[in-house]
């Protein structure tokens, strides 16, 4: 597994938040919830490392109403990095929060938003030389909240000359749970076979990676179309014949 030098010295530089939510004007309305106490918060942030794409996965664990724990994950070019885990304790009022860290530069901020269950902050880890990260929504853990293209699954098809004929391929492409992988398979020549892979995708830019037995194989994403692009090639299993290329995919229906 590649790990990258900015990582083996990697420690939380900040963790403050740039939003600061108006107080609202006295009125009438049900106390605020004041305890996130046994909640779990996930939250990813896109950026990327030496050209290289790098997603930012944070977890929030807020054990009890003064204490937690922040574990921090980082996939750089499709390759998993080591996680770091972080104690903190921190206050609340319900709506703002300060988190409190021998191990961050200063106290970080967040804010709740009750209304649409998220919590906002701002958090960056860096090395000295290279900072990663910056404002992250939080959610919590196990609600439906999957982030593009996770839990996805896409087809394609292509025809290959094959002497006097056109021949048929079948592709599919399924995005599991984000570190858990995916899977590309084709059906060609009597031959049906699958290969799993690393992925990373960039929300903002709509562009990722798989990652294949260490092979690096871009794809794009088009909202307007629908189209996914993956850049793929291989081998019919135990031929030489070349298969694949670019490679359009449209989401598969749903069975």
């Amino acid at each position: 597994m590649k790990q990258f030098a900015f990582f083996t010295a990697a420690f939380l530089l900040l963790a403050a938040c740039t939003k600061e939510k108006p107080s609202p004007t006295p009125q009438a309305e049900p106390t605020p919830m004041t305890s996130l106490a046994g909640t779990t918060w996930v939250g990813t942030y896109d950026d990327n490392y030496q050209d290289f794409p790098a997603t930012l996965t944070w977890t929030l664990d807020l054990l009890t109403d003064s204490t937690g724990t922040l574990h921090f994950g980082l996939v750089i070019a499709a390759h998993p990095q080591p996680s770091l885990d972080n104690v903190f304790t921190y206050t609340f009022d319900g709506t703002n929060g300060t988190l409190y860290s021998d191990n961050m530069s200063e106290p970080g901020h967040f804010v709740y938003d009750s209304t649409m269950r998220t919590i906002t902050m701002t958090l960056q880890i860096g090395d000295g030389n290279v900072t990663l990260g910056g404002e992250t929504e939080f959610h919590p853990q196990g609600e439906t909240h999957d982030a593009f293209p996770v839990n996805t699954s896409w087809e394609a098809e292509q025809q290959l000359p094959s002497g006097d004929t056109l021949m048929p391929v079948k592709w599919g492409l399924d995005f599991w749970e984000y570190g858990w992988g995916g899977q590309v398979n084709y059906c060609a020549a009597g031959t049906c076979s699958g290969t799993s892979f690393l992925w990373q995708y960039n929300s903002t830019l709509h562009t990722g990676l798989i990652n294949i037995n260490g092979t690096q194989c871009p794809f794009s994403y088009d909202p307007a179309t629908g189209i996914l692009t993956l850049n793929y090639s291989t081998t019919i299993y135990g031929t030489a014949i070349t298969i694949g290329g670019t490679l359009t995919f449209h989401s598969k229906p749903e069975e």
